[in-house]
């Protein structure tokens, strides 16, 4: 009887096939240092670092998660096939002592047995292989992906940077308002003056003189500036003005519309606003009233003309 010899060879084999290694000794253990290393060489790798944007962060945190959550789920089927090498194990161990207690070859078990190793240890080396190339795949389009976004977010920055230091700001839906002028208009106003001046017989006679100046009328005032579309479709826009007094009052309003509006185009306006209020306005507020996207152009063609050459008109 080889029982026992048997076993313990089987053992050896059965955790060879299983990718099965000896736990490294305490002395291996890799420092801090080496740690935070490799650690900041992979993150650079990624394009991570100090300065990367808060999304970015979460992309590559979200990355992460879902790698664990991965390697989780390859545990468990390791798991799953470590159960099942056990089952086996004993199963061979069964099928060994019937060999033995039967006095059948061994050596041909053996030697299918060790082919069988090496056909379970290809396997499992080309699984790896699989799965690293797959998660370096899905690792790269991350890391693409998390690069355009970070170059969109840039460029967007720039943009948004170029507009102010023209004196746009942004009011909404994308649009962006220039620094605007307001004016008042003038007016002439007679005014009347009375004095005496003295007469030969020594009387004072009343003289009258008119003289005119000219005075700021508060009802009437001149808006101008310009508009701009910041989205990337042409669109229509519309947006109000409301003045106000110093007691928050509206004492004036404006509506400017600008049709077609193709992006990144400053489209001028000047508008002429009636004043409820014979002093300045105090403060004044705009936003957008509607930035829809602008229907297609159609081009018609005109009807032909019957003797023209052209098809005949349709009666």
């Amino acid at each position: 009887m080889h029982t026992l010899p048997i076993a313990l060879t089987l053992a050896c084999a059965l955790t060879a096939a299983a990718g099965t290694t000896t736990p490294e000794p305490a002395d291996d253990v890799m420092s801090r240092e080496m740690l935070e290393n490799i650690a900041g060489q992979r993150l650079q790798n990624e394009g991570l670092g100090p300065d990367s944007l808060p999304n970015t962060l979460f992309q590559a945190v979200h990355e992460r998660t879902m790698e664990l959550i991965q390697l989780r789920h390859q545990m468990q089927a390791i798991e799953r096939e470590f159960q099942q090498l056990q089952e086996q194990f004993a199963a061979l161990q069964q099928f060994v002592t019937d060999h033995d207690q039967l006095g059948q070859d061994y050596q041909s078990y053996q030697a299918v047995l060790e082919e069988t190793r090496k056909l379970t240890a290809a396997q499992q080396e080309l699984k790896r292989q699989r799965d690293r190339a797959e998660r370096d795949r899905k690792r790269e389009e991350a890391r693409q992906k998390r690069a355009q976004a970070s170059a969109a977010q840039k460029q967007a920055k720039a943009a948004t940077q170029r507009l102010q230091n023209l004196g746009f700001s942004m009011i909404g839906q994308e649009v962006w308002l220039s620094r605007s002028a307001y004016a008042y208009a003038s007016t002439n106003v007679a005014e009347q003056h009375v004095y005496f001046q003295p007469t030969p017989t020594g009387e004072l006679a009343p003289v009258t003189t008119t003289e005119n100046r000219s005075e700021i009328d508060y009802t009437r005032m001149t808006i101008s500036g310009s508009l701009l579309n910041g989205a990337a479709t042409t669109r229509n826009i519309g947006v109000a003005f409301v003045f106000r007094d110093a007691h928050g009052n509206q004492i004036g309003q404006e509506t400017v519309v600008i049709e077609n509006a193709r992006p990144d185009v400053p489209y001028p306006f000047t508008g002429e606003l009636v004043m409820a209020s014979d002093q300045p306005f105090a403060s004044h507020t705009s936003w957008v009233l509607f930035a829809d996207a602008a229907p297609p152009a159609t081009i018609s063609s005109p009807p032909s003309i019957p003797g023209s050459g052209g098809p005949p008109a349709t009666p």
